[in-house]
């Protein structure tokens, strides 16, 4: 039996980082080297959509519709397999020109969001496609900083919101604790509190299914 990974194409990814050989840089989804992935045996890679630019991460609603934050894009996208065929046929750009819209999350049919400095939401949002409307505030109270500003996000077995905050920097003590920790609320923004401090930049986490442990990545010091 095989297995198709679908490929979501990051086009033009902006990146702070030193540059890195441009494997995946072509507006032309011809030219994409996947051969060059390594995957297990038994699997197989394909392109599943283009023109997402930025693309960060992800969240997979139950209904297959796929939405996708960005970093320096500034928007917010979802995609749908109307004809089941592994591609994406329907795109929707639900917002723009917000302020590193990196983590993207989902409970009871609302679209959460993570900019720098807040979570928004999109209620209902797969019967808003179309028109998503203003969204809504949930949580206005993260620092400013834009160095690790960018967030992941996701809801815990508990039903919070969990929200990791980066260090300012790339090596510091920040005096503010919420610097490098993340963090939980409810889904309606009330009751935020630190969960763990001493995290300079979580850009993942997920939670063991048996022990409910939280577990993450950490960016380590960049020099």
């Amino acid at each position: 039996m095989s297995y198709a990974l679908p490929l979501l194409l990051l086009l033009s990814c902006g990146n702070v980082n030193p540059p890195a050989p441009d494997l995946f840089g072509s507006n032309d989804p011809a030219s994409l080297p996947l051969d060059r992935i390594k995957l297990p045996d038994g699997f197989k890679i394909e392109l599943y959509a283009e023109n997402v630019k930025n693309a960060r991460s992800m969240a997979l609603s139950p209904s297959g519709t796929l939405f996708v934050g960005t970093r320096g894009e500034g928007k917010v996208y979802a995609l749908r397999d109307t004809d089941g065929d592994f591609k994406v046929d329907e795109q929707y750009e639900l917002a723009r020109g917000l302020r590193l819209p990196n983590g993207v999350a989902l409970r009871d049919g609302d679209l959460y969001v993570a900019e720098v400095s807040r979570i928004i939401k999109f209620p209902d949002i797969e019967n808003h496609l179309d028109e998503p409307g203003e969204p809504v505030v949930v949580f206005d109270g993260y620092p400013t900083e834009r160095h690790h500003g960018w967030k992941y996000i996701a809801f815990g077995p508990d039903g919070k919101l969990y929200v990791p905050v980066g260090a300012p920097c790339n090596i510091c003590e920040p005096e503010d604790e919420v610097f490098a920790a993340i963090t939980r609320m409810n889904p309606d923004g009330t009751d935020m509190e630190i969960v763990q401090h001493g995290i300079r930049n979580t850009v993942g986490f997920t939670w063991h299914p048996e022990t409910g442990e939280l577990w993450f990545t950490d960016n380590g010091r960049d020099w």
